[in-house]
């Protein structure tokens, strides 16, 4: 329990007092410049997240508020922000004390854990099991004790798959062409897929499209792929250690495999000599200009999902052990505001949106009859309304249906992904859990030491992982010592304590 006035009642109080004066937040006057179609002066939930904005949401907006109003109580403002702004956009909402009530948060984007510390998020542990009693109910305690910090559950978890089974994907008229179907199909190692990258890029030295086997190599490095859950980008702990050991990856074996490999298919030509970054990656893609993405995560209705965002029909052999992890766990999250002026009805928005499959439907998928159709009700099954070519075409289609809510309450948008969700439910379940599942580490004792581990990364890491690094030994030696003198081993003593402590108090 903090002493004194919290920010969130600091900022509710200057609220109030600027509403009383006159004055107002550029939030406030938002709110208050809410539109006539607001239902018999209900409150409006501001729910902020990342996305393009859709030609057709005040339509699909007033729909979800004919469920709102009825159901919580209140109706929902539907506010977007371009991807590249996100980050940038909310950290100057929360610094000015901007009202709204929901957000997206991530580790990786909207930093769940900085919004935490600055006291951007409400706690909502126990208000979950009160005003969202079913969504509540839906995880089991080690899963929501992921998301809590400090005693406290901070954010909405969007059930989906929270495992990561590793593996590559490669596009399915190239794996035909090369006709190694059945050996792709059988890998058991990330060895195995050398021959493949081989043959991939011998095909496409004399296709007219198709330049490179893969354009980033990078994702091999990742932990994940070598049985670790990180605690941080390079403190893991062996998903096999139950003592959970906490190890600097870049000293371990299974780190220095995957650079030197990574390196010899760089030489190899199967990515080009000129490291594209993510947007590149993905453009490459979509333009046809490579055929494999040599690890992404494999999972049930996926290949799907990869079509219906870059056009090409693909095979995926995931190679890697499903772990439950924290960061599997809270990848997406909505949380609270700490300032929102509704922090009940914002949870019982979570109930709604998480258990009611036609308003969650709707906000991912838009109208029945505008923006798509039933194709088979029986399976969940939908296509485009009115004969559109695609859910693109229809003027609502977020493609994020991770972002908002439950994703096993999801239509299905394509019939190769019907039975994936309950497929997905199945490997959460049934995934070897993390021996650190529910820690979280708290860096403020080693601030300074984890700033300079992230330049060291930047500067000597990356390389290796990208495969520009000629000497692989050599690099690596001079990775670790500048790891060294950047102070990580103090902070691996720190999580160490951290997690003994964590485990003592669980025993």
């Amino acid at each position: 329990m903090k002493n004194g006035l919290t920010r969130r009642g600091f900022l509710k109080g200057i609220g109030a007092a600027a509403a009383a004066g006159g004055m107002s937040f550029s939030g406030l006057a938002k709110l208050a410049a809410a539109p006539a179609r607001r239902y018999q002066g209900l409150p409006t939930l501001v729910y902020m997240f990342p996305g393009g904005v859709q030609a057709d949401v005040a339509r699909v907006q007033d729909a979800l508020n004919a469920i709102a109003a009825e159901r919580i109580g209140a109706t929902i403002e539907l506010r977007a922000v371009d991807w590249g702004a996100y980050d940038t956009q909310i950290s100057l909402i929360n610094a000015s004390g901007e009202a709204y009530d929901l957000a997206f948060t991530a580790p990786w984007i909207n930093n769940y854990y900085t919004n935490i510390g600055q006291e951007y998020l409400a706690g909502i542990g126990d208000l979950l099991p009160e005003l969202a009693p079913n969504y509540y109910a839906s995880m089991t305690q080690d899963t929501w004790n992921a998301a809590r910090v400090g005693g406290d559950i901070y954010g909405g978890i969007n059930q989906q798959i929270f495992v990561k089974p590793f593996g590559p994907y490669i596009r399915s008229d190239v794996l035909e062409a090369i006709g190694l179907a059945d050996a792709f199909n059988s890998m058991t190692s990330y060895a195995d897929l050398e021959p493949i990258l081989a043959a991939v890029k011998e095909f496409a030295d004399s296709d007219d499209t198709l330049t490179h086997a893969t354009s980033n190599l990078a994702p091999l490095s990742i932990a994940e792929n070598w049985g670790f859950d990180p605690i941080l980008q390079y403190l893991v702990v062996k998903g096999t250690d139950e003592s959970a050991q906490v190890q600097i990856y870049t000293q371990t074996d299974e780190f220095a495999q995957a650079v030197e490999t990574i390196r010899r298919w760089y030489l190899a030509g199967y990515a080009p000599s000129d490291v594209q970054q993510w947007t590149e990656m993905d453009a490459a893609w979509q333009a046809g200009q490579i055929a494999v993405r040599v690890a992404d995560i494999v999972k049930p209705g996926g290949n799907a999902e990869v079509a219906a965002r870059w056009g090409w029909d693909v095979t995926s052999r995931a190679l890697v052990e499903p772990m439950l992890t924290t960061g599997g766990v809270i990848a997406t999250l909505n949380g609270v505001g700490s300032v929102s002026a509704n922090p009940e009805l914002a949870v019982r928005y979570l109930e709604l949106v998480n258990t009611d499959p036609l308003f969650y439907n709707t906000l991912c998928k838009g109208i029945q009859g505008v923006h798509w159709d039933w194709e088979d009700e029986a399976q969940g099954l939908i296509r485009p309304a009115g004969g559109a070519a695609s859910f693109a075409d229809t003027g609502y289609n977020p493609n994020t249906d991770w972002m908002f809510g439950n994703v096993f309450n999801a239509y299905y948008t394509d019939p190769s992904q019907v039975g994936a969700w309950p497929e997905t439910a199945e490997l959460n379940r049934n995934a070897r859990s993390s021996p650190v599942l529910g820690f979280t580490f708290d860096g403020s004792n080693v601030q300074t030491e984890l700033a300079s581990i992230s330049a060291v990364s930047r500067e000597y890491a990356d390389p290796l992982g990208s495969g520009v690094v000629e000497d692989v030994a050599a690099g690596l030696a001079t990775l670790n010592q500048a790891m060294l003198d950047a102070g990580i081993e103090r902070v691996r003593d720190e999580i160490q304590s951290q997690v003994d402590a964590w485990k003592a108090s669980r025993a």
